[in-house]
């Protein structure tokens, strides 16, 4: 009698459906800073940390061109899409303006097939800018442009991803990460910070491991002195305590309140993602009154040019205000090279 073996398989398929929006600010200025330029002008979001990592269906950036006067799509705003996408076998994007009572306007959408792979999708007349202009109360409320994007995705669920969901995934060992931060278990060495010599109790191999100043420091105090504590007299304790919370954790609470001191900490301490995350910050909260002393901050320490572009032209659309503050007028002694910088972005958009 021969003997027959079936072998089953099962295939599942999850429905997820995500929602992010874009708020752009001064968004009229924008327009006339970019819409008669000759060359294109490029806005991007970036939506890494918006979803928690259970979510397999990810949007890594939107990207709002500016097409140039002598582009065939010219007076009109094109949009781009760069999903992040595993495991699927359909998706539905929705793309929309949202007006000043919430509602979508503008609507697009399209649906795509995609199975393990990452592309950019583009809607080359995405909105008509004279309609955003002749309606702006209502399409940009308070000089604001806000974009929604729907993602309806539809997952198939087979055994090599049950197979992976049975491993450790990133988002749980940092929340174990953010228990030992917060409870101080297992605490090895102590840190006395600032004049006062506050006492931070840390683990050693996890600043070692993350920061090269940090275990250059530990070499050498410990080295000399023996024990188990490091003395760290140029830190404010706040800061400290910010910087060990991204170590452990790669996130920092109320980081725009803290992140002009926490930069320079950053830097020091050679962590050039908390660096980059308080460029970040400078550019969320840049104002007329603080805008020269970021910039004077990025430009000193190399910071990425979309940070520098971005308050730069800050500067240079609120110029008129601008040059009357007293960091404007100190620029002259302390960075003509920068102060020159600064009028030739107002002299090129005028």
């Amino acid at each position: 009698m021969e003997k027959l073996k079936v072998t089953q398989d099962y295939s599942l398929v999850e429905k997820q459906k995500l929602i992010y929006q874009w708020k752009i600010v001064e968004f009229i200025s924008l327009i006339r800073l970019y819409s008669y330029s000759k060359e294109s002008n490029t806005l991007q979001s970036n939506f890494r940390d918006h979803v928690e990592d259970s979510h397999d269906h990810k949007i890594r950036y939107l990207k709002l061109n500016f097409n140039s006067r002598e582009s065939a799509n010219k007076g009109w705003i094109s949009i781009a899409l760069s999903p992040n996408i595993k495991y699927y076998a359909e998706t539905k994007y929705s793309l929309y303006v949202l007006d000043n009572l919430h509602k979508k306007q503008f609507i697009q959408i399209f649906d795509k097939v995609l199975v393990k792979t990452s592309e950019e999708f583009c809607i080359p007349k995405f909105v008509e800018i004279s309609k955003l202009l002749e309606m702006k109360d209502k399409f940009l409320p308070n000089n604001h442009l806000t974009i929604g994007v729907e993602v309806t995705g539809f997952i198939r669920t087979n055994s090599d991803r049950i197979e992976s969901q049975f491993k450790t995934p990133r988002n749980q060992i940092i929340r174990e990460l953010k228990d030992i931060f917060e409870s101080k278990a297992g605490s090895d060495v102590v840190l006395l910070v600032g004049d006062k010599k506050i006492k931070i109790l840390a683990h050693k191999l996890i600043l070692t491991t993350c920061s090269p100043v940090f275990a250059a420091e530990f070499s050498y105090q410990l080295k000399i002195k023996g024990g188990n504590e490091i003395t760290i007299p140029d830190m404010d304790p706040e800061v400290c305590e910010k910087l060990l919370e991204y170590i452990y954790t790669e996130n920092v609470t109320g980081l725009d309140e803290i992140a002009e001191r926490l930069y320079e900490q950053a830097i020091k301490h050679q962590l050039p993602a908390l660096k980059k995350l308080c460029e970040d910050s400078f550019c969320r909260g840049v104002t007329v009154e603080n805008a020269v002393k970021y910039l004077v901050l990025l430009d000193r320490h190399h910071a990425d040019k979309k940070f520098f572009d971005f308050v730069l032209k800050f500067i240079a659309r609120n110029s008129k205000t601008v040059i009357k503050t007293p960091e404007f007028k100190e620029l002259e002694k302390i960075n003509p090279g920068l102060l020159t910088t600064i009028v030739t972005m107002i002299a090129s958009i005028k």
